[in-house]
């Protein structure tokens, strides 16, 4: 059985990264998990660890 409370936290972050840059980049929700996708895979991180830098201001987007 896998840890839920720790899925969920690392599920919450995403979306809210995912906000987060829609917002910075004025675009919609689905451009937004993209672009955290790209960003994730280019630095070589986890797209957990990319949008918790996303959450703690070390990584913004712009349009």
């Amino acid at each position: 059985m896998s840890n839920g409370s720790s899925d969920e936290f690392r599920s919450v972050a995403v979306h809210q990264a995912t906000g987060m840059i829609a917002a910075q980049a004025d675009c919609g929700v689905d451009e937004a998990f993209h672009r955290l996708n790209i960003r994730a895979a280019a630095m070589g991180q986890t797209l957990q660890d990319t949008a918790l830098d996303v959450l703690d201001r070390r990584i913004r987007f712009y349009r």
